[in-house]
């Protein structure tokens, strides 16, 4: 990741649960140290400055390092640019209601990562809880642009009500995928979990494993040649990549949810 900038050390395992939202290297920009020192950040229900929590280094730029806690929540919620590092595990709501700009995380993720994601890129280099590129709180549509990329495996749940962009998991997905999907791609190299697409609407899956057990609404098309997928792998040769860098273009095809009059697709590549 480009950009120098400031650097975030814990001073102490937090005692409580801290509420990074805020602490982004887009509102940083322009910020002396001093004054990044000052900015609020609730330790449980307190408020306390940040340079309290973290040890600050650096000096103003495009970047933020953060030292990574899973106990640290909302890293990179809100970011409207710049490149945020988490240097090892973070907390729930990573990347949230992002608009851009880039978020890479080294360590695992808790619930909700991406949760609401409009655009810009996140990396996980471990695993995420439940909600992956779900819904925020309130909000009937997850997420709707921007890439989420996992080197582990997801939680329960992922994709729920996906809108739009692209999610590679390069692990296993857990219950619930693709539930009331209606625009997307989400591709999973390993297991997909049972339940997955119940109320999908439209959107693409691409697997690499048959899935466990699809809801009832879907319909097996047969095997196919698809030009589609060499598209695919044009338009967003991330897609090829977690397939091992290529996609033959023949897949088995499966629509659904034929029960809600959905017309999204699961794509089994062969």
């Amino acid at each position: 990741m480009s950009g120098a900038g400031f650097r975030l050390a814990l001073k102490a395992a937090p005692p409580a649960r801290v509420d990074m939202t805020g602490i982004t290297p887009d509102r940083l920009a322009g910020l002396d140290a001093g004054a990044v020192a000052r900015l609020t950040v609730f330790v449980g229900a307190s408020a306390v400055a940040l340079g309290d929590v973290f040890s600050l280094s650096g000096a103003p730029g495009a970047g933020l390092t953060l030292e990574g806690h899973d106990r640290l929540d909302n890293v990179g919620a809100g970011m409207a640019g710049g490149h945020l590092l988490a240097e090892g595990p973070v907390g729930a709501l990573a990347g949230a209601g992002m608009v851009e700009g880039h978020l890479k995380i080294l360590g695992n993720a808790g619930d909700d990562v991406g949760a609401g994601l409009a655009g810009g890129h996140i990396e996980i280099g471990g695993s995420t809880g439940a909600r992956l590129a779900g819904a925020l709180p309130g909000e009937r549509r997850g997420m709707t642009g921007g890439t989420v990329r996992v080197a582990g495996d997801v939680g329960p749940q992922a994709c729920v009500r996906l809108r739009g962009g692209l999610v590679l998991i390069a692990g296993s997905a857990g219950a619930g995928a693709a539930q009331r999907m209606i625009a997307g791609t989400m591709a999973v190299k390993g297991a997909l979990g049972p339940e997955a697409g119940v109320g999908m609407k439209r959107g693409t899956l691409v697997l690499e494993q048959p899935p466990e057990l699809l809801g009832v609404g879907f319909g097996d098309a047969g095997e196919h040649d698809l030009i589609f997928l060499s598209l695919l792998a044009r338009r967003m040769p991330e897609v090829a990549d977690l397939f091992g860098g290529s996609l033959s273009g023949r897949a088995r095809r499966l629509v659904g949810d034929r029960l809600v009059g959905g017309q999204g697709e699961v794509l089994v590549l062969l």
